[in-house]
């Protein structure tokens, strides 16, 4: 099992460089099951609403690409519903030597609840994986963490 970071799904659905390598190694993982949590769900939004709002996508490349995550996600990917655990242990992941922002310690939470591999092109989220000693799927070789 693999839960999938926002940042991951961001690049892809919002054609940043280097989403066709993204895309290609979850492809590779045809047979792990791909997750996501309900609040990557408010996260995608909230991208295309800062990209909107900085003038680097328009309303009708914003509605699409949210459009084609949801129709993605729906068919693809399992979503897990956030649990009231999750939040404790989110704060105390918070607590590690590794700084995290909290929407970022209540995705590990939860990939650690499912005992999924932790995938995510954030450099800093990847460092934290790494000290806390959670299980980490590579997506990008040798260039990102």
């Amino acid at each position: 099992m693999i839960y999938i970071d926002t940042s991951v799904l961001g690049a892809i659905f919002f054609r940043e460089p280097g989403a066709a390598e993204l895309v290609t190694r979850l492809e590779s993982q045809h047979k792990s099951r791909l997750m996501i949590s309900a609040w990557t769900l408010t996260e995608m939004a909230s991208i295309g609403g800062i990209k909107q709002r900085t003038g680097a996508i328009d309303a009708e490349t914003r509605q699409q690409a949210l459009a084609n995550f949801q129709r993605f996600a729906s068919t693809q990917l399992g979503t897990v519903e956030i649990e009231p655990a999750d939040f404790r242990t989110a704060a105390v992941l918070m607590e590690s030597p590794s700084p995290l922002r909290p929407g970022d310690a209540l995705h590990l939470a939860v990939a650690r609840r499912l005992g999924a591999g932790f995938a995510s092109i954030d450099r800093r989220l990847c460092a934290a994986t790494d000290a806390l000693g959670l299980a980490r799927f590579d997506l990008v070789r040798e260039k990102r963490g």
